[in-house]
Order: C-alpha cells, then structure tokens, then sequence
C-alpha cells in the first residue's frame, strides 16, 4: 500500500464522494467543476470568516483618503513625502490583516489538488499497447526479464503494457526496481523522498541503493475537454476556472475586502 501524505488524507473520502457521482452518471469535467466550485466557496467561506471585515474597510477608507489627498496635493516636498510614507505604511497594515486569511483560504484548493492529479492526470493504456519507460540517469541501463528487453543508449525502452494479472518487473544491475503495472497511474516513479511526507506518490517508488534516480513512464494523459490545446484540455483549467469563478462571485456577494 502506497503510504500517504499529510495531503492526501482527503484521498479515500474524495475517492468515494467521486465513484458515487460518476454512479449517478455524472461526467468527469462536470465532477472536476464541482471540485473547484467547492473548493472557491469553502476559500471564501474561510476568508470570511478569519479576516477582520470590519478593521480592513476602516482602513480601506482611511486609505482612499490619502491618495485623495495625493491627487490633490500641491506643496512642500516634506508634506508629499509624509503622505506617501501614509499610504505605504497602511498598504503594509492591510496586508498584514489579509496574509493570514488568504492563506487560509487557500487550504481547501490545497487539499483538492494531490488528489485531482493522481485521480484525473494519467491512465493506464489498454493492455498490449507500446508504453516508453525511460530512467535517470540512463547509464542505469533498466532492462525487463519478461518480456526481455533492455534500455537504449537514451536510457528508454518500450514495452507492451501488461494486464493486472501478469505484471512486468523492472530491474537494473540486478536490483529490482518496480513491477508494471504499478498501483495506481503515474509518470514519474523515484525513491521516496522528504517531499512525499506531504504528497505521496500513487504509483509507490523505487528501492534506495539502486542506480536508478527516476523512471519516466509515458503514460496517456485523460483529456476531460475534447478541444483547445493540450493544456486545456485536462483537469487544471476547469478546476482552477470553476474556483476562481466562485471565489469572486461570493467575494462580490458579501462584498469582502
């Protein structure tokens, strides 16, 4: 079992609440929407909630005040410079009382995107069909006993992908590396690192003491759009579009600074 990270606690229950929605007959791009439509409203539910409302539009209007103010100003260099340090030190005060908030607020999409990038980046090919499997560096020479194929001089070899049943090992310099197919998709496999404390990697990783760093497997990649260019064709634009298109619209509807 792939060991999770701190981020992706939420997995299994956002596994679940997606299965049941795709039951319902729900498409994956109206599934990955209502991701980011949950995530904008819960960021501006919790800026709401942690940022002084009250504090910030005082000062807003205190801050609209003097850059009247310097619109108008007509004398001494001393009085101008006094009223830029004004508006510099209450943009400074502003952004004190916001930082905390908006950071905050950023916790649900936070939480969201682990899981969305194993969940909607990469699938499995259809058994039989080529898959390239490149390592770094690629002196580490990764070969396959069953089918027996070994790297190129570019590191890379090309395998038939395997069904669930009958797994292909990995291996170089006679230490195993991995059997394909893994757990879940995935294009890039390593040993585990101090960054996976946070993000787990869905397809596992590598044994330490190998002399393989990384394995880049060329897997296909789920389009939820079926036109525009690549990258707006996956996951992120209508995740990030859906959120941020919530976000502004509860920030207008409760009128937050």
């Amino acid at each position: 079992m792939t060991p999770l990270g701190l981020l992706d606690l939420p997995a299994p229950l956002l596994d679940l609440i997606d299965q049941g929605l795709a039951w319902l007959g729900l498409p994956a791009l109206l599934r990955v929407l209502l991701a980011g439509s949950v995530a904008g409203a819960a960021g501006a539910w919790i800026y709401r909630r942690c940022s002084p409302q009250a504090r910030i539009a005082d000062l807003r209007r205190e801050l609209a005040a003097v850059q009247a103010q310097l619109r108008g100003y007509d004398g001494a260099f001393a009085g101008l410079l006094d009223l830029i340090r004004r508006q510099f030190a209450l943009n400074l005060r502003q952004l004190r009382l916001t930082a905390v908030a908006a950071l905050l607020a950023g916790l649900p999409a936070l939480l969201v995107l682990p899981w969305l990038s194993n969940r909607y980046e990469a699938t499995f090919p259809d058994a039989s069909t080529p898959v390239r499997i490149c390592a770094e560096p690629a002196a580490a020479a990764i070969a396959s006993s069953a089918p027996a194929l070994q790297a190129g001089a570019d590191g890379c070899l090309q395998l038939p992908w395997p069904p669930a049943d009958h797994p292909i090992p990995l291996h170089a310099a006679g230490h195993a590396l991995v059997a394909l197919p893994p757990a879940r998709p995935a294009t890039v496999i390593h040993p585990y690192r101090w960054f996976n404390l946070l993000v787990g990697n869905p397809a596992g990783y590598l044994p330490d003491g190998t002399a393989v760093d990384l394995l880049r497997l060329d897997l296909p990649r789920q389009d939820l759009l079926g036109i525009g260019p690549g990258w707006l064709r996956g996951w992120p634009a209508p995740f990030f579009a859906a959120a941020l298109a919530v976000s502004l619209l509860l920030h207008r509807r409760w009128r937050l600074h």
